[in-house]
Formats: structure tokens, C-alpha cells, sequence
């Protein structure tokens, strides 16, 4: 077999393989015998079939999957001898290609187009700035999360007769059009604060209630919130109609008597630190919103360091083969008019995924994530559920079992990878301190691409 290499641009080739009959003549005809020693058929003992039936009811085929099988081999070996860094796979140049004629033919030429990886100069170094966002944390968010303690360590009392400020536990029954339950319907017990309803006629009706009475109502025109209807009604179809009237059956009346500002409430709260005074714990509060912010404003400085270095690396690409590609390897999953107007959002993954390969070569050791970083990140999560200890003899297989589930392996693996990338380029490149509130910081992310 020949291949032959030709350029048809700054990164773009054409591999043309010719196979001659020498090439694979003597593993069809081994295969030929092979299904002569196993044929059956009417007339002849097994394996005295003549070869000339043989050849006529199975040679085009062998013939045809021994070329293919060699068109394949003899690509890969090519491009892997010759060290050809090819994007995406070779695909067949259909104006130089020709119909096969497996009878006629003892000689074939195949055509190929190949994508060839630009060179890739990037290094990492204090001579990269990217912003690093830390959140100003406001008063009004200090003051939400400190009346959201008051709530979750306050005293439940169960009033005989609800009003605005209480919650209501109880039952939803899904009812047809003629206020009828709807058999097979949706059937849910749930718990909300009458605070939460926007219509005010519906909040009404649900004020001067008692355990056991029932109110029906709209659940969307109530509380104008689809996810928020969603939960109460556990519905996790997105195609179920939740746009229907429900009878509430109340079971329980709730009012949180709110936890007051004091020391015992600290200690609670923080029962590791020694907080005396309303400003020392609003000052805590301040930093735990501040860490709960980390984790985004961590993965903001990865968007923000990537796009920094893929305007820094400038790298072409083939872009019509890559549409091409795109287009091939998607069969009947996108169309061409998809790949055209979603083609820059590709692009720039092929792009970063060619300075991730020049990374991860340079830096290997820094952003390897192996099996057993995946498992100590299974086992880290039961360990902060506090289940860890309870279950010590099982955990392993525990292990095992979430790490069956692909998409979830692989969604630890990236989310282990991001901390890797995050914290290498943290101690490689300069980083901006910037602040800003939650306000700003969320219209930086929503205007990141």
C-alpha cells in the first residue's frame, strides 16, 4: 500500500492510498478458505464446496471489508509515523473519489481530506492578567440572611386560625374543569407561607382557615412562579399542565416565633466561635455569604482565564473542514443551517481544547485527574453528609456504584478538572482583585461567553 501526503492549504491536506492486489490478496483468499471449510450446502460435504461458489457468493464482500479494514489501518499508521497532528478524522474527498467496482477492479485509490493542528505558543505567566471578582456583600443581603436564621432557629407555634404572616401545611388535589378530583391526577403534600401568594384574592381565601378546611385555587395565578409550582406539587415532567385549579386540604397551621439577636442564638448558630455582640455575628454572616460567593466567582475567573488565553494564542482554524467535520460526525443529529449559526461557540471549544493539550503537556502533573481522585471526591461528598462513619464497610461499593453511572464519572472528572485549572493558573498568571456586589457580579456572568 502507498499513501502520499499533498497540501491543500496552511492546514488542510489530501492523503491519497492506493492498495494493489498484493496487498490484499492473500488475506481474502485465507478468508475465502476459511468460509470453504465451514460451508454447507446441498450436494457437497462440508468443506468441498468448489472455490469458484465460494468466490462468487462471498468474494466481493470479503474483498470489500479486508480494503476497508486496510484503508483504515493504513490511515492511522500514516498519520501516527509521520507525527501528523490531525483535528477531527479524515474524511473522504468525494470530487477526487470514484465508484468501487469490486469485480472489475483489482487496483484502488482512495482520497482523504485531513484538518492539520496549527502550532499552539502559549505560556503561562504573571504577564497574563485576568480580573479575579470578590463580592461586596451588602447590608440588605446581611440583614435577609440574618432574619433567615431567626426563621430556622425559631420556635414553631401551631395558631388554631391562620393569618398573613403563617404557613400552611397540608394536601393538593388536582380537580378538572367542573371542580371534580381528577383520577390519576397530581397529588401532593406540601407546606407554604400565605406571605408568598401574589394574588390578593387568593391570599384572602386562604386567611381565617382551619385544620381540615379546604380552599381551591390556581396554583400559577397564585403564586406566578413556575418552578416555585413545580416544587410544591413535585412535579419534575416539564410537560405535565400545571395551569389548574387544586383543593388544598390544610393539616397544619404554622407561625415561627423568630429567634432573638442574642448570644444563646450565636452559640448555636457558631458554637465553635466565641461571637458576644449583634455586630461580631452580622460580621460572620458577611464572610460566610462571601465564601458561599467563592465557588462562582472561582468558576467566573476560569471563563474569564480561558477566553483571556484563547484571544492570547490567536489561532486559526480550518474552519470549512471543521464545519464539515461537524456536520459528518453529528449525522442526523444538527444541520448545516445549525453548524453555520453555531459555529463560533465550536470554534472556540476546538480552540481551547488545543491549548488545553499544550497545558496539560506542559503541566501534567498539575491538572492529572486519576480514579482515585475521583473516588476520594465520592467519598469526600459522604463524608460531608456525615454518613461516612455509618457506613465505613459499605462505602466502597458505594463508590463503585455511583461511578457506574458514566455521565456522573464524567461530571466529577470535569468538576475536578475545573479545580485543577482553576488553582494552576491562580499561582501561574496575575490576577486583578476586583470587587463588586452580587448585582454587578451576576450581569458579568450573564454577559460572559
Amino acid at each position: 500500500m502507498n499513501v502520499t501526503q499533498e497540501s491543500t492549504g496552511d492546514l488542510t491536506a489530501i492523503l491519497k492510498l492506493t492498495l494493489v492486489e498484493d496487498d490484499y490478496k492473500e488475506a481474502v483468499d485465507k478468508q475465502l478458505k476459511d468460509y470453504r471449510k465451514k460451508a454447507n450446502m446441498p450436494g457437497f460435504r462440508q468443506g468441498h464446496v468448489p472455490m469458484g461458489m465460494i468466490k462468487k457468493m462471498y468474494g466481493k464482500s470479503v474483498l470489500a471489508d479486508e480494503v476497508n479494514k486496510l484503508v483504515s489501518d493504513g490511515l492511522n499508521k500514516h498519520i501516527v509515523d509521520n507525527k501528523v497532528d490531525v483535528l477531527g478524522y479524515p474524511l473522504p474527498n468525494e470530487e477526487k473519489s470514484k465508484q468501487l467496482d469490486f469485480d472489475g477492479q483489482n487496483e484502488f485509490d482512495f482520497f482523504f481530506d485531513i484538518a492539520i493542528a496549527p502550532e499552539i505558543n502559549i505560556e503561562l505567566s504573571d504577564k497574563i492578567s485576568v480580573p479575579y471578582y470578590t463580592l461586596k456583600i451588602s447590608k440588605e443581603e446581611i440583614d435577609k440572611a440574618v432574619n433567615d436564621v431567626k426563621i430556622r432557629f425559631g420556635e414553631e407555634e401551631t395558631p388554631e386560625v391562620s393569618e398573613e404572616g403563617h404557613s400552611l401545611q397540608g394536601n393538593f388535589v388536582q380537580l378538572d374543569a367542573e371542580g371534580n378530583k381528577v383520577e390519576g391526577g397530581i397529588e401532593n403534600a406540601s407546606f407554604f407561607n400565605i406571605a408568598d401568594i401574589k394574588l390578593k384574592t387568593i391570599k384572602t381565601k386562604l386567611i381565617g382557615k382551619k385544620i381540615d378546611d379546604k380552599v381551591v385555587f390556581n396554583l400559577m395565578k397564585a403564586f406566578k412562579d413556575e418552578a416555585k409550582v413545580n416544587h410544591l406539587l413535585g412535579i419534575t415532567d416539564e410537560n405535565i399542565a400545571i395551569n389548574a385549579d387544586y383543593e388544598f386540604t390544610i393539616n397544619k397551621v404554622i407561625l415561627i416565633k423568630e429567634a432573638e439577636i442574642n448570644e444563646d442564638l450565636f452559640n448555636k448558630v457558631y458554637p465553635n466561635d466565641e461571637l458576644k455582640t449583634e455586630d461580631d455575628f452580622r460580621k460572620k454572616v458577611a464572610g460566610e455569604l462571601k465564601l458561599h460567593y467563592t465557588r462562582d466567582t472561582d468558576r467566573q475567573f476560569l471563563a474569564d482565564t480561558i477566553n483571556k488565553l484563547i484571544e492570547l494564542a490567536d489561532i486559526t482554524l480550518p474552519d470549512e473542514f471543521m464545519k464539515r467535520w461537524l456536520l459528518e460526525s453529528n449525522q442526523g443529529k444538527i444541520t448545516k443551517e445549525q453548524v453555520d449559526s453555531q459555529y463560533d461557540s465550536y470554534a472556540k471549544t476546538f480552540r481551547w481544547q488545543l491549548i488545553e493539550g499544550k497545558l496539560m503537556e506542559k503541566h501534567a502533573d498539575a491538572v492529572k485527574v486519576d480514579d482515585e481522585a475521583i473516588r476520594d471526591k465520592v467519598r469526600a461528598y459522604f463524608t460531608q453528609m456525615g454518613g461516612a462513619g455509618a457506613m465505613a464497610d459499605q462505602l466502597d461499593g458505594i463508590i463503585d456504584s455511583v461511578l457506574q453511572n458514566k455521565e456522573e464519572k464524567q461530571r466529577i472528572q470535569n468538576d475536578l478538572m475545573d479545580e485543577k485549572y482553576i488553582a494552576l493558573f491562580k499561582e501561574t498568571i496575575k490576577l486583578k482583585e476586583k470587587e463588586v456586589d452580587s448585582k454587578k457580579f451576576s450581569e458579568i456572568v450573564s454577559n460572559t461567553k
